[in-house]
């Protein structure tokens, strides 16, 4: 049986064969780290990515929850469910970068430092974000330009 997913476009609800689209990154759309993140990850994904906040998801969206999506980013392929560490490197290499991704894979113990140091940045988001903010200019105006939380 064929994996569909359900995707909005102008407002309608369509259901297309998960083979026919490109992989999925999904990321917290309510976060301003997470969305100042993803707006760089766009331009080194070079297109091969669609980048989805998971509100916009069902509450639960090829077996993930919301729970853990407002956790972890994720990259949903037609083979694979990615989170953390590994779903940033694998779109990284899918853009054409896969420095990252060969080193996660072929060091000893670098999948598990990369994984602990993106759940402490993905737990404490908001002091890395103000630590960004405080070295990055660009940080800084895409802060600005967010509308304010709800």
């Amino acid at each position: 049986m064929q994996s569909k997913v359900s995707i909005v476009t102008n407002g309608e609800h369509q259901q297309l064969p998960l083979s026919t689209l490109k992989p999925i990154m999904v990321y917290d759309g309510a976060c301003n780290f997470c969305k100042y993140w993803v707006s760089k990850w766009q331009l080194h994904a070079s297109g091969e990515v669609t980048f989805i906040p998971y509100q916009q998801l069902p509450k639960t969206y090829f077996g993930i929850t919301r729970q853990q999506f407002s956790k972890s980013v994720y990259l949903i392929t037609q083979y694979r469910r990615l989170r953390g560490a590994a779903a940033v490197f694998e779109m990284l290499a899918l853009g054409g970068n896969d420095f990252w991704n060969r080193l996660y894979h072929n060091v000893i113990l670098a999948d598990s430092v990369f994984e602990a140091g993106y759940w402490l940045v993905a737990t404490f988001r908001d002091f890395f974000f103000w630590v960004i903010k405080l070295f990055s200019k660009e940080a800084r105006e895409f802060d600005a330009q967010q509308p304010p939380p709800s």
